[in-house]
């Protein structure tokens, strides 16, 4: 079985500095342990939900901005054993490790020293992963390194669509995943460049020629939240019959051979 627990499902300035819904991105336990875009609060949340980041295996992060990329250093010092032990994997976007024109880098030597491997993928590059294997995805975001990826499991593939536009091609990346989960920001007939809207998730799963068996809308900006991610989630089953559900915090999919069947955690006190 493979288990994918939210730690997080906002994303965009407003979301992340009022934390309505929390952005400590995902974190998927397969043969290996991986957090995918630790966000503000990833480390927090990892310990709430009794997942503990000193036993992880890899980071990945599709890109630099804040939400998607602000508790890297402590979750790669988790990672380390406080930095004391070289080991785990950093998986990340160009701008992640060298910044850009508008951004310095998300980490700095002292944590890049400590990692036992650092891969800056381009879209197509195939990345190993204990039993898995990730598969780099493409972006169209105003960072223009961003990426996703389709994970290879041996219970079928699971996408994850960063910040993107819909573009011509995103569609041959997914298509045939049993999962994909996609940072859908905003809802019907208010699209903005760059991100993914209800009605592109739409689209996107009546041109599949073979859908997943189910969709989990992450990254829910402001506009979605206040629009009630729910009824947009239930308007993308209605029209394409993919079971859709929206990531909160605490939500658990499990993924075997048969089925993915979804379930919420209490969280643990934290003393």
């Amino acid at each position: 079985m493979i288990e994918i627990t939210f730690l997080g499902s906002g994303g965009g300035r407003f979301i992340t500095i009022t934390q309505f819904r929390s952005t400590g991105g995902f974190h998927i336990q397969a043969s290996k342990n991986m957090h995918v875009d630790p966000g503000p609060g990833a480390l927090l949340r990892s310990w709430r939900y009794k997942l503990d980041p000193r036993k992880l295996d890899a980071i990945f992060v599709s890109h630099r901005h804040v939400d998607h990329c602000n508790d890297l250093e402590v979750m790669v010092e988790a990672m380390t054993g406080g930095a004391l032990k070289k080991r785990g994997a950093l998986i990340a976007s160009k701008s992640v490790v060298y910044g850009d024109e508008t951004h310095t880098p998300a980490i700095g030597r002292y944590h890049l020293d400590v990692l036992e491997s650092v891969h800056i993928p381009e879209p197509g590059s195939r990345i190993p992963l204990g039993e898995e294997e990730l598969v780099i995805t493409p972006s169209q975001h105003s960072d223009p390194t961003t990426i996703g990826f389709r994970m290879k499991t041996r219970f079928g593939d699971i996408s994850y669509i960063s910040d993107t536009a819909y573009f011509d091609g995103l569609i041959e990346w997914h298509d045939g995943a049993r999962l994909i989960i996609a940072a859908v920001t905003r809802p019907r007939d208010m699209g903005i460049p760059y991100h993914l809207s209800t009605d592109n998730a739409v689209e996107m799963l009546k041109n599949m020629e073979k859908k997943p068996e189910a969709l989990v809308m992450t990254h829910i900006g402001m506009k979605m939240h206040l629009a009630n991610p729910y009824k947009e989630a239930e308007y993308i089953e209605n029209i394409t019959g993919v079971k859709t559900y929206v990531a909160k915090e605490g939500l658990r999919v499990m993924i075997n051979k048969k089925d993915i069947a979804v379930k919420t955690l209490r969280p643990a006190r934290l003393v």
